[in-house]
């Protein structure tokens, strides 16, 4: 389960996914929901244990690997 909080242009937005099998996965269907996920202030935490940062290391990758 990947749950949080990030920032958008309209104040804090929390998030629930309970159904993603990965936390790649979890992360991508973020970036689909808002492609500005990861790139501004966030609190993120994967099956209860924070994972802010590797949240924001995930992101870089997957816009790495993407292009």
């Amino acid at each position: 389960m990947l749950e949080g909080w990030f920032e958008t242009d309209s104040g804090m937005e929390p998030f629930l996914i309970e159904d993603q099998g990965s936390f790649v996965e979890a992360i991508e269907e973020m970036l689909r929901y808002d492609a500005d996920f990861g790139s501004t202030d966030m609190e993120v935490e994967w099956n209860g244990e924070d994972a802010t940062k590797a949240a924001y290391d995930t992101v870089e990758e997957i816009h790495n690997r993407d292009g």
